[in-house]
């Protein structure tokens, strides 16, 4: 699902009066070599006629989108920001900004972005729907679909508009769902997301081996597709094959570094399968995505324990049973680690509470189980 992206070559209106010869000669230079698809020496031009007039917005903002072609997303969201500084009245380079946040995986940033941008130009479809995609990224899917369903008439069919939607209807369970898979069959290139699709909405519904073989065929017709890789792992895991989990979100972070269910799940498995310190170095990444995580802080503060690092496992299970008080199984854990080091009240205390949230659960269970009707 690859997503065609335009991003604007800003060229300028050139007098005398506003940069040097050299400058202009240079500028023009690079114009031609980025419409020759000659990006890196594209960029030298930009920077060399931005070394003689620095002051130069068009320059800088061209230089931006060299950049993001080139894959360099932060050195073309600098060189975009700085053009901004300089004529902030260029509305495409907004535009571009929001797009280099976006290919870069800085969703919240993009938002931002996009939502400045379509206050100057609310007629902006592809703006509109990237806006959407990034919502979707997010999880703020009811926001997403508001952004997304008004495009889907003003724009031909687009794969990644549609998977973005589907998956927002997914989560919410609405019925828009299935009009969405009906639309992705109607073009060979909505084929793969159709497929991803459909094994998503398997895999919420516990259909593991279902999903299995509708996330392998999106995957025969792309592999690249957004978090099909943790789809198919988290299918595996369901299934009990953790080796072939693991290789799935492996592939994962390679498509998506940083996203930080995929390391958690990494380091879940490398633990399972016996390999702490892998593990370990993975939950480091994690946790500086999310060093509040209930889920990491608690897998590492096992690591640890069973690393005989007693003391150094303490701290992130009091961060994790901060963060989740009601959980009896981390309050009796956190009991066993105040007890190893002799602090046999503290031991006493989440024990105590421990016990009292098992049977205030299984209070909760019997009042909840059906009683037997009487003849």
């Amino acid at each position: 699902m690859k997503q065609t992206v335009l991003a604007f070559i800003i060229i300028a209106a050139l007098t005398a009066f506003q940069q040097t010869q050299d400058a202009t000669a240079k500028f023009n230079r690079a114009v031609e070599l980025q419409q020759q698809g000659k990006f890196d020496e594209a960029a030298a031009e930009y920077r060399a006629a931005l070394a003689l007039k620095p002051d130069y917005p068009e320059a800088q903002a061209n230089l931006g989108v060299a950049l993001a072609r080139l894959g360099k997303y932060g050195e073309a969201i600098a060189a975009y920001e700085a053009a901004l500084k300089l004529a902030p009245q260029l509305t495409p380079i907004l535009l571009n900004l929001g797009i280099a946040h976006y290919r870069a995986g800085q969703f919240a940033k993009a938002i931002e972005v996009f939502e400045r941008f379509l206050q100057q130009r609310p007629d902006a479809v592809q703006a509109r729907q990237l806006y959407g995609l990034s919502l979707t990224a997010l999880g703020r899917d009811e926001e997403a679909i508001k952004q997304l369903e008004p495009t889907l008439d003003a724009a031909p069919p687009d794969a990644a508009v549609l998977y973005s939607l589907g998956l927002a209807y997914l989560r919410l369970g609405k019925a828009g769902f299935r009009a969405t898979l009906e639309r992705l069959a109607s073009f060979p290139a909505g084929l793969p997301a159709l497929h991803l699709l459909q094994g998503q909405a398997f895999l919420r519904d516990q259909e593991y081996e279902q999903a299995l073989e509708e996330l392998n065929a999106a995957a025969k017709l792309n592999s690249d597709l957004p978090r099909l890789h943790h789809s198919l792992g988290l299918t595996w895991l369901k299934l009990g094959r953790n080796k072939e989990a693991l290789a799935a979100f492996e592939e994962e972070r390679k498509h998506q570094p940083g996203d930080y269910s995929t390391l958690y799940y990494i380091a879940y498995l490398q633990e399972s399968e016996g390999d702490p310190d892998a593990a370990k170095r993975s939950l480091d990444e994690a946790l500086k995505l999310q060093p509040e995580s209930i889920e990491a802080n608690s897998l590492l503060s096992k690591i640890l324990s069973k690393q005989g690092k007693t003391l150094e496992a303490l701290a992130p299970l009091e961060r994790a049973v901060a963060k989740d008080p009601a959980d009896p199984v981390k309050r009796y854990q956190l009991g066993r680690l105040y007890r190893q080091l002799g602090r046999a009240a503290d031991a006493d205390r989440e024990f105590a509470e421990a016990q009292r949230l098992k049977d205030e659960q299984l209070k909760k269970d019997r009042a909840n189980t059906p009683k037997p009707q009487q003849n």
